[in-house]
């Protein structure tokens, strides 16, 4: 009995196979499905200059930079959040000054990355421009505070930057550099954060980050804040009217919870938004520590990915 069993079971498997043959040599594949972009281009009544530079835009990068779009558009760019989550609201641009957002874009933004990384990630997919980011901040406010305004919002792989309106014609070269810091602040953080760019193994072996500095490190305890700048540790920023330095290490909690990604923050910002005339006091023979982590990361973004950080902190306008 066991013996018929397993031919008949031998059988089936045999008339299964031919039958599965026949199927797929009988079934045709068909066309291919063909996908249809995210949006269409042009998207409305901008100038034709703007039209066609959008066009440009996404022919060679891929990446769409949208003036006319719903807010639901703008909301599928917000990380869901709980049932308290506030959303953002987008006020859109006069088309008016498309060219006008796309020019300073490409001015403070695009012009200091190569061909090669533009096209792979540099840009994101999506790039909204808009006149305003508005979200209300709840009832109680007094009129014309009702709601916080942002310049720029960054989610996932998509970005959106406010500021496409009247204003964009009557920036001053101050406001204009203030611009270019903001967006290349916030792009570089975007780019090593999703991986676009990376930083170098070697930047984090000169500093000791397990022996805590003498605190507290401030104007008071010049002899601390010295001592702090000889182990290679930078301001995190600088007061916009005084120019006092403002440090990273305020408490004891930041150097117990991230110090490498503070100490790697400060570094960019010295990085990107410091002419080589401000970081002179500090970039020299007089802080090796100092000196050796920016020379690192100079060379680390020039070499592997043909930026020139350096050309983008000297820039003026």
């Amino acid at each position: 009995m066991i013996r018929i069993h397993m031919k008949y079971i031998f059988f089936l498997a045999i008339a299964g196979s031919l039958f599965l043959a026949a199927c797929k040599k009988d079934t045709p594949i068909g066309p291919p499905i063909k996908l249809e972009p995210d949006y269409a281009l042009p998207q409305g009544n901008a100038p034709k200059e703007a039209n066609d530079k959008i066009q440009q835009l996404y022919d060679k990068y891929g990446s769409y930079f949208l003036y006319n779009f719903t807010q639901k558009d703008f909301e599928w760019i917000q990380s869901s959040g709980n049932s308290n989550s506030k959303i953002d609201t987008a006020v859109l641009g006069n088309p008016e000054y498309t060219m006008d957002m796309l020019a300073l874009l490409e001015d403070v933004w695009l012009k200091f990355l190569p061909e090669d990384f533009k096209k792979k990630g540099g840009i994101p997919y999506r790039v909204f421009i808009m006149d305003s980011i508005k979200q209300f901040r709840g009832a109680g406010y007094p009129p014309g505070f009702e709601y916080l305004n942002f310049e720029y919002k960054v989610i996932g792989k998509a970005i959106a930057f406010s500021g496409m309106n009247a204003n964009l014609r009557t920036m001053t070269p101050a406001q204009k550099l203030a611009k270019k810091n903001l967006i290349i602040g916030v792009m570089w953080n975007y780019y090593v954060n999703s991986g676009f760019l990376d930083v170098p193994a070697a930047f984090y072996n000169v500093s000791d980050y397990v022996n805590q500095p003498q605190m507290p490190i401030n104007a008071a305890n010049p002899a601390n804040v010295e001592a702090y700048r000889q182990r290679g540790f930078l301001p995190e920023s600088y007061n916009i009217v005084t120019g006092a330095p403002s440090e990273w290490l305020k408490s004891a909690y930041f150097w117990t919870s991230t110090p490498k990604n503070y100490d790697l923050s400060s570094y960019i910002y010295h990085m990107l938004q410091c002419s080589d005339e401000k970081i002179a006091p500090l970039v020299n023979d007089n802080y090796p520590l100092i000196k050796q982590k920016f020379d690192i990361l100079v060379k680390h973004f020039r070499d592997k990915y043909g930026i020139d950080v350096r050309a983008i902190a000297n820039a003026t306008y």
